[in-house]
């Protein structure tokens, strides 16, 4: 299964298709930043921030991406969503390395733009290719998580048409948060029981979505140890601690910031009957 895109310099009408393409910048690289207001104008599902840079050799790779990386912030796309640099013709694997490198890290993923014949030529990033190849006729290329597969002069519409994988994250406006304006609207989000010897592993709602939370623990009567493993979404690695919890004592509260991709609980040992693990 696919999804219909359009990207354009200029917000257009409406076209009401699945995902939206718009460009963030950098000021002078592209014709037109666009406003939180224009991005909210569109009625796509999904939306695909486009950042370009069609002069690798005379640009820095770290630098750029903090820029990319600072729109993604400020705006707040959920953690593991594609950002797209538009890459045109360029070939130039050291920038791209880098430039996914640093994505990566702060907990987004890159999807690279460019002509299929030229494209190709540098390595794959996170988030895969998205190609151009103007045959007029929906399709994707081998191997492509996007395929444009029209321009604008040939649709006669003042922007370009794209297959997009299903497989690809792409940042949803039908989630709990809406990016642009800020919203968060999660509070008590999971809770979960775990009996003596139980575990679980599950997605914090609020992180997915690129929000902090944190992770209540409590227990009945007697005490219990927890074990609590926290897989970073920006360093792909896990971080483990164990949490002594008693029913005479306090709640136990664990931060979770906004690159974490999921939680793994273990009841270790202890005397307790029960223990409730809320997200909030």
């Amino acid at each position: 299964m696919t999804r219909r895109m359009y990207d354009a310099a200029y917000p257009p009408a409406d076209p009401h298709l699945d995902v939206c393409g718009f460009y963030i910048g950098p000021a002078g690289d592209t014709p037109h930043i666009w406003s939180d207001a224009e991005i909210r104008g569109q009625s796509a599902r999904w939306r695909l921030p486009i950042y370009v840079c069609d002069n690798p050799a005379q640009r820095n790779p770290t630098s750029d991406a903090a820029e990319a990386v600072a729109w993604l912030r400020a705006h707040h796309v959920p953690a593991g969503c594609a950002l797209a640099l538009d890459y045109e013709m360029a070939v130039n694997g050291g920038y791209v390395t880098a430039f996914d490198k640093a994505v990566r890290a702060a907990g987004w993923t890159l999807l690279l733009y460019g002509s299929l014949s030229y494209v190709i030529q540098n390595p794959r990033p996170s988030a895969g290719y998205w190609t151009a190849s103007w045959t007029g006729v929906p399709h994707l290329d081998s191997g492509a998580a996007a395929t444009q597969y029209i321009g604008d002069t040939q649709l006669g519409k003042p922007y370009d048409l794209s297959e997009v994988a299903d497989s690809l994250i792409l940042w949803d406006t039908q989630s709990h948060a809406s990016a642009v304006t800020g919203t968060r609207n999660w509070r008590n989000d999971v809770h979960i029981d775990l009996a003596p010897g139980g575990a679980t592993c599950l997605t914090p709602p609020a992180a997915a979505l690129g929000g902090s939370c944190d992770l209540l623990l409590s227990c009945d009567f007697g005490d219990a140890v927890i074990r609590v493993a926290v897989f970073s979404f920006a360093t792909q690695s896990w971080t483990v601690t164990d949490h002594a919890i008693s029913s005479t004592g306090g709640t136990d509260r664990i931060a979770l910031t906004e690159d974490c991709n999921k939680v793994s609980l273990v009841y270790s040992s202890g005397t307790a009957t029960a223990v409730g693990a809320d997200i909030y």
